[in-house]
């Protein structure tokens, strides 16, 4: 009797080759023995051989939260979706610090506003109809404050509108900058966020 012959194992997935940005770094970003190399004092194995990672805190301690609105305060509703150009604006940043990171915070705060039309018309920033300097709050200090609120009147006819109006799809934006001020090349960002406001219609 004949002994059936066992069937061959399944033959193993071929393996993929990694690419070669995926590799390990040359090993000029590395101290023997002791992994990356770090920003601070590269040369010095004693420093790299005997650090102890800090474990910083959590959420918790480092935590926001922002709104940007424009008030048209000569309307019934200061909150209208219509804005008559020939009517004073006032926008208005705030943000929230919270945790107990912000007080040992320094910097600049920088806000802007960007328009883009629905159809025809002009797409800017605030930052291009009035003085910059309006839109930043400079010198803020963790120590004195976590509540940042800056109001920015934007005089009449600033906005860009036609005979029968432009609607306007509306976002802004704000940056936490240090080491320098908000249009400074060589400032450091630090935290940036934005928010859409949506349609408005200025006529």
């Amino acid at each position: 009797m004949t002994t059936p012959t066992p069937p061959a194992p399944p033959t193993a997935p071929a393996a993929v080759a990694a690419p070669a940005a995926a590799l390990a770094p040359p090993a000029a970003d590395y101290q023997k023995g002791c992994g990356p190399r770090r920003h601070c004092w590269p040369d010095d194995d004693n420093w790299h051989k005997a650090h102890t990672r800090v474990e910083l805190p959590s959420e918790d301690h480092l935590k926001a939260y922002w709104h940007a609105e424009i008030l048209d305060y000569e309307a019934k509703d200061p909150h209208t979706k219509i804005i008559e150009v020939s009517e004073e604006l006032v926008v208005r940043f705030r943000v929230e610090l919270i945790g107990r990171l912000w007080k040992c915070l320094h910097g600049h705060w920088c806000f802007n506003l960007g328009f883009t039309p629905f159809g025809d018309g002009p797409r800017f920033n605030l930052s291009d109809k009035i003085d910059p300097d309006e839109l930043e709050y400079k010198d803020w200090d963790g120590c004195q404050t976590v509540c940042i609120e800056k109001c920015v009147r934007v005089p009449c006819d600033t906005i860009p509108t036609e005979c029968c109006g432009i609607v306007y799809d509306v976002a802004a934006w704000f940056e936490l900058r240090c080491c320098g001020g908000c249009r400074d090349k060589d400032s450091h960002l630090a935290v940036s966020g934005f928010e859409r406001l949506g349609g408005y219609q200025f006529v």
